[in-house]
């Protein structure tokens, strides 16, 4: 929307600047309004071959593009002067309508570009290009796999995200499809998905917003978000393997949920025995507390007997809160000691 208001507003002013030409030199004015029309559209179509990428600080972009278009319209200006006829420089009507003629569609060029390409660039004096010795955490692009999966909301109440998250328009757009399949799978998914992308944009625990997108594409929309993080060199986020595998191999950074996960999981698995030195009671009758050497806490069903030794038992569950891992276990069964032999009488019977 602020692009077409943008077009419309300069298509106005080469309207005008048309006009005004036209009176300079003397010619009709409805020329002069038809010929700065076609300015624009000359313009507007050198414009449309450029690739755009949405971002933000947009009035920034706006005025630092208008500054750069007054300098190469002064340019062009000055070089055109050198080129024109002495009979042609020295008509002042000449002169300022092609001062006109120059400096507008190049106004309107430079801050189309600047517009569109303000994501990559920080808007400093010069204009120079920071993108690959950027300082700080790095933006987080949000596939739609990791928003049905939704422990990203769980993630982002522990504060874990210091980066932005961002949500790609065109992410939204497919789970809007997949909430809208006539499918009750699909459309439980998307569903999920958008639920899940409301549930992030109301958290206070991390800073997330809808990345717009306006330049159309066929391709699929795995590929555009590669392209896109490379664009604006972002961290990718998702629960699907296959995207984090070619991701990786095109350079881009993937934080994949289910490695995550996996990285995550406790050391020990149920059923597994492990040797722990029970130390004291526990909240339980006949439980005894023992803990492992990286501090998680194992509680062991009637073991009271046996503490301050250590014991060998079986892991029957584990249980995760915040303060951290719980293991509850059970006594392995001991081996019994070989019974010794019946010693011989040391007299035998008389018969």
């Amino acid at each position: 929307m602020g692009l077409w208001a943008l077009r419309a507003f300069f298509l106005l002013v080469c309207a005008g600047a048309g006009w005004q030409a036209a009176r300079l030199i003397g010619i009709d004015d409805d020329l002069g309004l038809a010929g700065g029309v076609a300015m624009f559209t000359v313009v507007l179509l050198a414009e449309t071959l450029l690739k755009a990428k949405e971002s933000v600080a947009d009035l920034t972009a706006i005025v630092f593009g208008i500054a750069v278009g007054i300098l190469f319209g002064n340019l062009a200006f000055y070089i055109t002067m050198l080129i024109l006829p002495l009979d042609y420089a020295q008509d002042q009507n000449m002169v300022s309508a092609i001062r006109v003629i120059l400096t507008v569609p190049l106004c309107y060029l430079m801050t189309m570009i600047v517009f569109r390409t303000r994501d990559r660039f920080r808007f400093v004096i010069p204009y120079v290009e920071f993108k690959k010795d950027r300082k700080g955490p790095r933006a987080m692009l949000l596939d739609s796999s990791v928003l049905v999966d939704g422990r990203i909301a769980d993630l982002c109440h522990t504060g874990v995200f210091e980066s932005p998250l961002y949500v790609p328009s065109f992410v939204l757009e497919e789970l809007q499809t997949l909430a809208d399949s006539a499918e009750r799978l699909k459309r439980a998914r998307g569903q999920r998905g958008l639920a899940v992308v409301s549930q992030l944009q109301r958290s206070r625990d991390a800073e997330v917003a809808i990345h717009e997108v306006t330049e159309p594409s066929d391709e699929p929309v795995d590929r555009r978000l590669i392209a896109l993080a490379g664009e604006i060199d972002a961290h990718l986020c998702t629960t699907d393997g296959n995207l984090s595998r070619v991701a990786r191999a095109q350079g881009v950074k993937v934080l994949n949920l289910n490695e995550l996960a996996t990285a995550l999981r406790p050391a020990v698995a149920r059923g597994e025995a492990i040797a722990v030195q029970l130390v004291r009671r526990g909240e339980e009758a006949r439980q005894a507390v023992g803990f492992l050497d990286d501090g998680t806490m194992v509680v062991v069903e009637n073991a009271e007997d046996r503490i301050g030794s250590e014991a060998s038992v079986e892991v029957v569950r584990y249980l995760q809160r915040s303060s951290g891992r719980i293991i509850f276990a059970r006594l392995l069964p001991q081996p019994r000691a070989p019974r010794a032999e019946a010693a011989e009488p040391a007299e035998k019977k008389r018969h």
